[in-house]
C-alpha cells in the first residue's frame, strides 16, 4: 500500500502581528518505513512557522497536492 507523507506548515502568529497561514503540502510515499522516515526530515521549529507532519494511507487516485487551508 502506497502512503502519503502529510506535512502541515503554518506561518505567522502573535510573535509577527500576522493572522496565521497554513498550507498542506501531500507527498507520495512508496511505503509507511519511507514515509516515516521522510516525515523526520521535516522536523524543526522556528519562532514563526511551525510544521508537523503524519504518514496516511494513499487513497484511490489521490495525486500530490498543496493547498491553503
Amino acid at each position: 500500500m502506497k502512503f502519503m507523507l502529510v506535512v502541515i506548515i503554518t506561518m505567522g502568529g502573535p510573535v509577527i502581528g500576522e493572522e496565521k497561514k497554513t498550507f498542506e503540502l501531500r507527498i507520495p510515499q512508496e511505503n509507511q518505513q519511507e514515509c516515516l522516515k521522510s516525515a523526520k526530515t521535516f522536523k524543526f521549529s522556528l519562532p514563526v512557522i511551525s510544521i508537523d507532519t503524519r504518514c496516511e494511507p494513499r487513497r484511490d487516485n489521490e495525486d500530490p497536492s498543496m493547498q491553503s487551508t
